[in-house]
């Protein structure tokens, strides 16, 4: 498995449809993965340090978490089928640890609330990352300036 950290959410062009790039710790591989709306702006919010007056769902669900004394370990990006992402949510509960099956959207709007590592495994890396160059810096660096300015109201239709 290989950690991967939120580099950003953009809007697909093409597909008017959100994309969210999850990054290496190295910055040489990026792996999009397209994502609703709702998702992406909860997500943006949280990134953004924005806290919405009344609870989101993963705002919703942390709370629950945090109240039964369960603990979030990770989330993994460990499949995908037929152009679907899947993730599973491990939590830890009374020293068993528990998967939770999840669309990989909620998995990352959850653990970036929390602050828990994100994982992908090899398989999925191989079928979906895109991997730099040497001398893409650049247009890697101009990406993540582009990404650093979306808000969450640029979703909306």
């Amino acid at each position: 498995m290989l950690q991967m950290l939120v580099h950003g959410v953009n809007l697909d062009i093409i597909t008017n449809q959100p994309v969210i790039i999850l990054r290496d710790l190295e910055a040489h591989r990026f792996l999009p993965i397209w994502i609703g709306q709702f998702e992406a702006t909860a997500i943006l919010m949280e990134i953004q340090g924005i806290k919405p007056t009344r609870p989101l769902t993963h705002d919703l669900l942390k709370a629950l978490i945090d109240t039964l004394k369960v603990k979030l370990k990770r989330v993994i990006i460990n499949d995908l089928r037929e152009g679907t992402f899947y993730a599973q949510i491990h939590l830890l509960q009374d020293g068993e640890e528990i998967e939770i099956d999840s669309r990989p959207s909620d998995a990352i709007a959850l653990a970036v609330r929390v602050g828990v590592p994100i994982y992908v495994t090899e398989k999925v890396i191989e079928k979906a990352s895109i991997v730099t160059e040497e001398g893409e810096e650049l247009e890697v660096e101009k990406f993540r300036e582009f990404l650093n300015k979306i808000k969450p109201e640029d979703f909306k239709d």
